[in-house]
């Protein structure tokens, strides 16, 4: 185990930056930061989007670009005129949606940045961009990815400022690069620092001094709550389970939105073991949980609209002597028995409790769950985009909506009615996979959380994050490790629900 007094120990430098920066605002030029400046092609031009150049200055920096003989292909570009800086950089060409592409254009110029001493950046307005979106990919992307090495070298920028920006626009920003920094920072530690009891100590240390309400079961607890198929994952390991949910109130108190993730902190396959190759990468897998942790965070600095559930299942799925065996029969805690066919597909035991327990306890009006599920949502959306099944169409088009405001790209998958009966077992009444021949894995997979949603009033829909979590190929993600995928879209769905 690492040696360490507090968890707390283990914080990025960056993280611990974003909770004292303070964004100035400024109409001008910067005399001091780089004075940021996108760059796009129109035709055989260049054309140079800040609200901050006049004519002349967009003459003598064009006249830079053509001595230095630059082009879109080099990405960055930095330009000292009238003893200001510049830093050029090129926007994506990519078609996506407008949060993506503002976000990639400040991750892009904190690549070029973190490379050099001086940090300092000043966000303009942009035509078609997001001056906010802009900054957030910045701050996101300024992560010196070493809380578990011996030394940081890393210098974060002393000052970031913006042209102009709402108060409280900016203030919900900063907070949300906080949430985002932490999920990540949550998804990329290792799994022997990172463990179900951990999650449960971070989160009571965290609210317990807030109005946020915090309730945390362990093994004893639901054992006699009767969460078998919870438990069934983590017969393998001594590391106590913990069900962790987070209760803060709303302005609105009579609707209540619920997030549910998954949270296997690490998963090993239990007896159906996974292959080697990538197993190191198996402590990603309580990214979902990670997403409803800084969307909880993110709440208990904006007060949301409505009630809010966080609601995480925390576990590791490893290999023991009182290990779930392919073919042992649980029993849910709706009362439902489950025929464990297969003990890799182990996220959807853990969150069919999880959403039958904050069913059962907060009667909400929409539920959404979170999870790195299946590997074969890949095969069919890659790393770009999440797909997603609701229980009803209304439920899924308010997904839509909200992917397209937030900038997280996401698919809806269909409820084939040929494929429901595929989850019914004859020895029980559910079985955790379908025959080998029906495939459809991220679909049987929603079928299956779907059984335990059914009969309630809520709305309800199940992301499945497998690809975008981790090494997301999205436009405006951070293409390697942890993507902090789906806060944007939890906290959307919260802020623009109207029941």
């Amino acid at each position: 185990m690492l040696n360490y007094k507090s968890w707390k120990d283990y914080l990025p430098q960056a993280h611990i930056w974003l909770e004292t920066l303070k964004v100035e605002q400024s109409k001008g030029l910067s005399a001091e930061a780089w004075n940021l400046v996108g760059v796009k092609a129109q035709g055989d031009d260049l054309i140079l989007n800040s609200s901050l150049l006049d004519e002349a200055l967009k003459s003598k920096v064009q006249g830079e670009i053509k001595t230095h003989q630059w082009s879109l292909a080099e990405k960055t570009l930095r330009l000292v005129i009238e003893g200001k800086k510049f830093l050029l950089v090129a926007q994506s060409s990519v078609k996506t949606t407008t949060p993506q592409l503002s976000r990639q254009l400040g991750m892009d110029a904190a690549a070029h940045l973190s490379k050099s001493k001086h940090k300092d950046i000043h966000i303009p307005e942009l035509t078609d961009l997001t001056a906010l979106d802009v900054l957030e990919g910045f701050l996101f992307s300024m992560d010196d990815g070493g809380p578990f090495k011996s030394k940081s070298t890393f210098e974060t920028p002393k000052k970031v400022s913006i042209v102009s920006a709402d108060a409280d626009e900016l203030h919900r920003k900063l907070e949300l690069v906080k949430a985002l920094s932490f999920t990540r920072w949550l998804q990329e530690a290792p799994s022997n620092f990172l463990n179900s009891e951990q999650f449960a100590t971070i989160a009571t240390d965290l609210f317990h001094k807030s109005k946020a309400e915090v309730v945390v079961l362990g093994r004893k607890d639901m054992e006699k709550l009767g969460m078998g198929l919870f438990l069934s994952v983590a017969h393998g390991t001594d590391v106590d389970p913990k069900l962790v949910c987070i209760k803060i109130p709303g302005v609105d108190t009579k609707k209540t939105v619920a997030l549910v993730g998954k949270g296997v902190t690490f998963d090993a396959g239990g007896i159906n073991i996974k292959p080697s190759a990538g197993l190191e990468e198996m402590k990603y897998d309580m990214s979902g949980a990670a997403a409803v942790f800084g969307s909880a965070l993110y709440f208990n600095a904006v007060k949301p609209p409505v009630n809010v559930i966080c609601a995480l299942g925390a576990v590791e799925n490893m290999l023991g002597p009182r290990a779930t065996r392919p073919g042992d029969v649980v029993k849910s805690y709706s009362g439902k028995t489950v025929e464990i066919l297969n003990t890799d597909a182990e996220g959807r035991l853990v969150l069919a409790d999880v959403l039958s327990y904050v069913i059962d306890k907060h009667d909400p009006d929409l539920i959404l769950d979170i999870a790195t599920l299946t590997g074969a949502v890949i095969f069919g959306l890659g790393h770009a985009g999440a797909g997603f099944v609701a229980k009803e169409q209304k439920t899924a088009d308010y997904l839509n909506h909200i992917t397209a405001k937030v900038g997280e790209p996401m698919w809806q998958l269909p409820f084939w009615p040929e494929l429901e009966s595929e989850i019914t077992s004859t020895l029980a009444d559910l079985k955790n996979i379908p025959s080998p021949s029906v495939k459809a894995g991220p679909i049987m997979g929603g079928y299956f959380l779907r059984d335990f949603v059914k009969d309630a009033k809520c709305q309800w829909a199940h992301l499945d994050v497998a690809g975008t979590a981790w090494s997301c190929g999205a436009t405006g993600f951070p293409k390697v490790g942890g993507s902090a995928y789906g806060v944007r879209s939890m906290i959307g769905a919260v802020e623009m629900f109207e029941g």
